[in-house]
């Protein structure tokens, strides 16, 4: 079993438990308590569980913006789910893209707490502010006309400032998937652009979007689905939808949040 995999599973078994014991971990993963205390470690870094003497505890409460308090409970409860998948998808040294949407500060509040040497690059003010307070992240913001509505720098001073880095892992929220003409959409035009420039610029890609995004178009198309792709989404994702998008070459990393 790959270690990214165990650690899955032991975060479904603290989903459902609440709790986890490291002897009962090593009996059930056969491997000895170092490797378990070693995954716990790397996970609670990680901002998904609390260690405590003999085992961990689930950390239900990963965010404490202000700038979220508006977003209904159920839906910060699916975004903070897809945060944590954009999470285990970060490794040391990185240099990546965080666009200027509520999981991008869900990000931005996990890895604020975690010790890895990363480079972020962001147009959202908010995801700055947060991740200024970890001195071991390269932040870099980028120029451009801030907007009040969303938070961010846009336009084409930001779009141009994008264009000089080398990104190797960008990760881009779309308020709209079509999978019959393979299209994502956005909210406006220069939210679209920017988030179009990023996506040319990046080696690996993601986009991330919950499940009910895969029914409805936004106002603007901004790029279209390509081969080699990853999208982060939730457990609902329609088996239809999925097994279309894996044909296409499109990997699909699902979460473990499922509004009942």
């Amino acid at each position: 079993m790959f270690v990214e995999e165990r650690k899955q599973k032991i975060l479904n078994i603290l989903k459902q438990k609440e709790k986890v014991n490291v002897n009962e971990l090593s009996e059930l993963f056969s491997i000895s308590k170092v490797i378990v205390r070693k995954d716990l470690c790397q996970m609670e870094e990680d901002g998904l569980l609390t260690r405590t003497h003999g085992g961990a505890i689930f950390k239900k409460k990963l965010v404490d913006s202000n700038v979220l308090k508006d977003i209904v409970k159920e839906e910060l409860e699916c975004k903070t789910d897809l945060a944590q998948k954009i999470i285990l998808s970060i490794k040391e040294g990185d240099i990546i893209f965080l666009d200027d949407s509520d999981i991008s500060i869900i990000v931005a509040s996990i890895l604020q707490k975690k010790k890895i040497k990363i480079t972020v690059i962001s147009n959202r003010l908010e995801v700055q502010k947060i991740l200024s307070r970890n001195n071991d992240i390269k932040l870099i913001s980028l120029s451009g006309i801030y907007n009040p509505k969303t938070d961010s720098f846009i336009g084409d001073l930001a779009i141009q400032s994008l264009k000089k880095f080398n990104l190797n892992k960008v990760f881009i929220e779309a308020r709209g998937i079509n999978v019959d003409r393979m299209q994502l959409s956005t909210i406006s035009v220069n939210d679209g652009e920017l988030k179009k420039t990023a996506l040319n610029f990046g080696k690996e890609l993601f986009i991330v979007a919950s499940s009910d995004k895969f029914f409805q178009d936004s106002i603007y198309n901004f790029y279209s689905l390509k081969e080699g792709m990853n999208i982060i989404t939730d457990s609902k994702l329609c088996s239809n939808i999925e097994k279309t998008l894996i044909e296409k070459n499109i990997h699909i990393i699902k979460g473990d949040y499922s509004k009942e």
